[in-house]
């Protein structure tokens, strides 16, 4: 592929496991046109397996390993760390671009809102209902693009093995205190390949409702915690309402010890962000019809 045929893009995919999936997803990033001028694996735990399935698949990808186990945050910020360009497309190894046109209407986006410090894609139905550009607390974690000078400016994300419930909340919210704008784009389209299991993980829900009340303690000042309970005893209610019992005696349990080792990660941000950022939660701001903007057909790639 020359040159021509790649835009000023950096594509970054944190991987633990599945290097079936991870492969896939490289496939469908190598199949866009423009595409990306690099793209970053970061190997979570070392993983042999990645390592090797990655580099005959194509020794031009960049292999970013980490012996210790550090989550996909802590894979991310090696990975924004070491691209090359300023604006970053992150993808889980399970998810990938939904249309051969993905990377171009990144530039056309980073030309539109020059000021933007990250763009959201839509993997689902109801984020395409409207096609509107919007203003958004929360970007999406299996398809969004970083500014990478803004990135900077944050202390990144929070090192988790588990993330849920975490990642998307906390940059968010880092982002918005420093005035960065997050730009959903209902045509930029990322497809997951995640089949929901039929019964929920007790670790996983164990940790995600741990990671509810770590987000607000990490990040509220302390005369706002009481919201971050209130948000904790909503999930309580969802999680009874959807059955999804299993692991939340542990959740509820290893919270003192979770918050207690986390602590050094603690960045209150002020109350008047927080406020406006819960807003901007509830209701996203209109930014204007987003088929202006050539580009971004949700056709699938084959």
């Amino acid at each position: 592929m020359s040159d021509s045929d790649k835009c000023p893009v950096t594509a970054i995919v944190p991987a633990c496991r599945r290097p079936e999936k991870l492969l896939e997803t490289l496939r469908r990033i190598q199949a866009c046109r423009p595409a990306p001028a690099e793209i970053l694996v970061g190997v979570d735990g070392g993983a042999p397996v990645i390592v090797d399935a990655v580099r005959a698949f194509d020794p031009g990808i960049r292999i970013l390993t980490s012996n210790k186990l550090l989550g996909p945050g802590g894979s991310r910020n090696e990975l924004l760390a070491a691209a090359a360009s300023e604006l970053v497309a992150n993808f889980d190894d399970d998810s990938f671009p939904a249309h051969p046109d993905y990377f171009g209407r990144v530039m056309g986006l980073a030309e539109h809102f020059p000021t933007a410090a990250m763009f959201s894609a839509a993997s689902h139905a109801q984020e395409w209902q409207s096609l509107d550009f919007q203003r958004i607390a929360v970007p999406s974690g299996c398809g969004c693009v970083f500014r990478r000078s803004w990135f900077q400016r944050t202390r990144g994300f929070v090192p988790l093995p588990i993330a849920y419930n975490m990642e998307e909340v906390d940059i968010g919210l880092q982002l918005h205190a420093l005035g960065g704008m997050i730009v959903h784009d209902p045509l930029l389209r990322v497809l997951h390949d995640n089949v929901p299991k039929k019964e929920v993980d007790a670790n996983i829900n164990a940790h995600v409702l741990a990671n509810t009340a770590l987000f607000s303690y990490l990040c509220f000042p302390a005369w706002l915690w009481p919201v971050g309970a209130l948000s904790v005893l909503n999930r309580l209610v969802l999680l009874f309402r959807w059955g999804w019992t299993a692991g939340i005696l542990e959740g509820l349990r290893m919270l003192p010890d979770y918050l207690q080792k986390h602590k050094q990660d603690r960045r209150e941000i002020n109350g008047s962000s927080v406020f406006s950022w819960l807003l901007l939660k509830r209701r996203p701001e209109n930014l204007g019809d987003a088929r202006t903007l050539s580009g971004g057909a949700p056709s699938l790639l084959k």
